[in-house]
């Protein structure tokens, strides 16, 4: 099968998972064939993995005959560096989140349309098994119809994470760099959120002016409730990174982190537990409930979305995740600090209407 060739742009520290993925044996439908930054020092990286180095990613582009590029760039070069792609003719992996801004992001989502290229977001998280494996437990119909979804991401952020001077200024709390993420495997477990209320306070003792713990009230577009606790300053086992087991550099602990529950049967995610009564027998508090445990075989995200990349490029699937898709996502991740700062229940969908 013909593969993609794919350029890198960035050599931060995303990019070590993306060349990774990229050289995983099960990837057969692109090659990573070049790394740009612009930083001239990132060219040790580029070494370590054998590829050709640039500075310049429009060189890259010509130079090294791409048909897509990956943007790992910061994300408030996410917007420019996307759309120049795009009028290129070249196919964009934009690292997630999509856009820095909803407005950005709604220019994107034009140009893309225009140049008829296509463009996938990096919410890798789509891409691991177990998140798959609840998308299809949750939208089976097995636990009937979903009255309510709850999410808890409790952790302890350590002293020296604030060390850093932009994680101590507004807009660098758990919302936007954390529980974006969260929000997005919500859209595709469950689907949408119609509209969010939320309110953020800082509870620990620590300098700058970001938030720490969240509550959030919301409603989905299948008519269940939901609730969310999120704070890092709170020591727990429950959040996504640590009861997963996604990425092995985290403590993990098995436990669960989102709960769905419907009419017929309730379902805890990641430890993949689908309680409900035994077929035939009669519901109710007073029945036995019994248990089955799902067991999903570990895939590295990163090579599966370069794979599903590589085949995206070759027109032989459509983006699992586009930028119309990433930025509701975007939308319903700043609606918990607009509710925050206004004291209203925000509708996500609202904030990218023209």
């Amino acid at each position: 099968m013909e593969k993609a060739r794919v350029g890198l742009i960035g050599g931060g520290l995303i990019a070590e998972k993306h060349l990774n993925g990229a050289i995983a044996p099960e990837v057969c439908s692109g090659e990573l064939v070049a790394l740009c930054d612009a930083d001239p020092k990132k060219k040790e990286l580029a070494d370590e993995f054998g590829l050709p180095f640039f500075t310049d990613f429009r060189d890259m582009i010509k130079q090294a005959e791409l048909h897509g590029i990956i943007n790992a760039t910061p994300n408030q070069l996410h917007a420019r560096i996307a759309m120049e792609c795009a009028e290129m003719g070249i196919h964009v992996l934009n690292e997630k989140p999509v856009t820095s801004t909803l407005e950005e992001g709604k220019q994107l989502v034009k140009t893309v349309k225009e140049c008829g290229i296509k463009l996938l977001v990096g919410h890798h998280r789509r891409h691991f098994p177990l998140v798959q494996r609840a998308r299809e437990i949750v939208q089976s119909g097995e636990l009937g119809n979903i009255t309510g979804v709850s999410i808890l991401w409790a952790l302890m952020k350590p002293d020296y994470y604030f060390d850093v001077a932009w994680r101590r200024q507004k807009g660098a709390g758990p919302v936007l760099l954390n529980i974006c993420h969260d929000i997005d495997n919500l859209r595709f477990i469950c689907g949408d959120v119609t509209e969010i209320s939320a309110k953020a306070k800082r509870m620990a003792n620590r300098s700058g002016e970001v938030e720490d713990t969240i509550a959030l009230n919301f409603e989905m577009a299948n008519g269940a409730l939901g609730v969310g606790f999120i704070s890092d300053t709170a020591p727990s086992p429950w959040s996504y990174e640590l009861a997963s087991g996604e990425n092995p550099h985290y403590c993990f602990t098995g436990q669960d982190c989102y709960r769905f529950f419907g009419t017929n049967a309730a379902f805890s995610f990641p430890n993949m537990e689908v309680w409900q009564h035994p077929h035939g027998r009669e519901k109710g508090w007073y029945e036995p409930l019994m248990k089955r445990t799902e067991t999903v075989p570990y895939a590295l995200p990163f090579a599966a979305q370069f794979e599903h990349f590589g085949k995206v490029i070759l027109g032989l699937e459509d983006p699992i995740i586009d930028a119309e898709d990433a930025l509701l996502t975007l939308a319903t991740t700043l609606a918990v600090l607009e509710s925050n700062d206004t004291g209203r229940t925000i509708r996500p969908a609202e904030m990218i209407m023209d």
